[in-house]
């Protein structure tokens, strides 16, 4: 949907969506932990930050964290995306499973994104309707972060037709973290190394997205894809 301005863009757009291929698939993707928590648009223009989620809902009851997202806008109106989650303010004894898992090879890598882990594929399955359920709101009575992870407007001008990997770079220079803002991580392939720390954190899922791709508001982009982190 077509927007003139950052306020409208709030009003109007949606989180972008994950399209359906396989994340093996993704040209020359970059690779992002997937944090557990709601993914929202957040707007900071003219001193106030307002939080939009999915069905284009205001969510409320985080003064706080709204007020430290228009400190850390360096006075600049932003859009952004990025996901409302505690996880950034738990100690690692609470993120950390109870199992520690060796990192994998990267054939164990490539063979898990492309054929799954039959094994155990029914188990993930219901962790995973148990893990949307959780996902679907947020306490209000726990205070969570926001992990920004894209700037899709900056002052006067939609950033949704600049490739992703350069938007990363803009909001790293107008977005200033703080204790409840904080900027996603994300690396570029080879990831298998990666993938020991990340489990190590809690994490259980990955995003592969286009470093080239754009910007597409409510919509799947065909560039995102979704994989599990492989458990050995």
């Amino acid at each position: 949907m077509l927007a003139t301005d950052a306020r409208t863009a709030a009003k109007t757009w949606r989180p972008q969506e994950f399209g359906g291929r396989r994340a093996s698939n993704v040209p020359d993707p970059i690779v992002e932990p997937l944090w557990n928590g709601p993914r929202v648009l957040a707007l900071v223009a003219n001193g106030e930050a307002t939080l939009t989620d999915l069905d284009g809902e205001v969510v409320s009851g985080h003064e706080t964290l709204c007020e430290a997202l228009v400190e850390a806008s360096l006075g600049s109106t932003i859009l952004i995306e990025g996901t409302l989650t505690p996880e950034p303010l738990k100690s690692l004894g609470d993120l950390a499973p109870r199992d520690v898992v060796a990192a994998p090879t990267p054939s164990r890598v490539a063979r898990q994104m492309l054929i799954g882990d039959r094994g155990d594929r029914r188990d993930r399955l219901a962790d995973r309707i148990d893990e949307i359920e959780r996902r679907a709101s947020v306490n209000p009575f726990v205070e969570v972060a926001f992990v920004a992870v894209d700037l899709v407007w900056l002052d006067d001008e939609s950033l949704c037709g600049v490739p992703l990997l350069e938007r990363k770079r803009i909001l790293e220079s107008v977005l200033a973290e703080s204790r409840l803002v904080r900027l996603g991580i994300y690396v570029k392939p080879p990831i298998a190394r990666w993938i020991g720390a990340w489990r190590s954190l809690g994490f259980r899922r990955m995003a592969f997205k286009g470093a080239n791709s754009r910007y597409i508001p409510g919509s799947k982009n065909p560039h995102w894809a979704l994989a599990d982190l492989p458990r050995r």
